[in-house]
């Protein structure tokens, strides 16, 4: 089995991402949390997956609030009684030269992308490490491993949580939680099927191939993969294209 009567929480919901992770876990079975900022927004999609037939409840969390994460936590736990997958999805980036970053800016984009994962890892781990099992993953980026101009805060950001993603593989999996990262690149919602000379396959990627790289971390069967950072970029963080090939 690549679930048995598992549980997940996912965070960013309401963006592309999260509703296409929210959709896989639910087509696997999963019973999903789905949580975002926006009420409208994580309740149009737990709806749109109810009424296909699928367990998923919508709650309003915002990750830059220890009083909200730890007041959704406990509804979830009421809800579902336990938390067994948790997809930390939510974040932000904003383009910007360093010249012009306020330090509001700065403050903002780490406070959500890191500290978020923080609050929202702190509120379900104890959990996990009781029941003996857990699956945590990060949603990452290829600027957290190699930088990426006019966006030094979100780049800071991401290099920090795939550190402290590694960080917590070594303290918890002797106690069956384990915790990986899903880097993503060039991600898009639409393709007008040109060539992209940005990645190396020629094209932008898509929310549910990012997503099937996060169930697969989340699985049963995937119980020896921990402190990975799964990079999913089309090969872009490989290099640029100097030449066509």
């Amino acid at each position: 089995m690549k679930f048995e009567n598992r549980v997940a929480v996912v965070t960013g919901g309401a963006g592309r991402i999260g509703r296409e992770t929210a959709r896989m876990f639910c087509e696997e079975g999963v019973a999903v949390a789905l949580c975002d900022i926006s009420a409208e927004g994580v309740e149009k999609v737990a709806a749109e997956l109810r009424e296909k037939g699928y367990n998923c409840k919508g709650y309003v969390m915002d990750v830059c609030s220890t009083e909200s994460v730890n007041a959704a936590a406990a509804k979830i736990y009421a809800d579902f009684e336990k938390v067994d997958i948790l997809v930390n999805n939510a974040g932000r980036w904003k383009c910007t030269i360093f010249d012009d970053m306020t330090e509001e800016q700065w403050i903002d984009t780490i406070n959500l992308n890191l500290h978020g994962v923080f609050r929202v890892t702190k509120a379900f781990l104890s959990g996990m490490l009781e029941q003996k099992y857990g699956r945590i993953i990060n949603l990452t980026s290829i600027a957290g491993e190699v930088g990426l101009p006019k966006f030094c805060d979100y780049a800071a950001s991401k290099g920090g949580l795939i550190m402290m993603t590694k960080t917590l593989a070594m303290e918890y999996g002797k106690r069956n939680v384990t915790f990986n990262c899903v880097s993503p690149g060039l991600i898009m919602d639409s393709w007008d099927g040109n060539p992209c000379k940005l990645t190396w396959v020629e094209r932008p990627g898509f929310g549910d191939e990012i997503a099937r790289a996060i169930v697969f971390l989340a699985e049963d069967t995937a119980s020896f993969i921990t402190g990975a950072d799964l990079t999913v970029d089309g090969g872009r963080i490989l290099g640029p294209r100097f030449c066509d090939m």
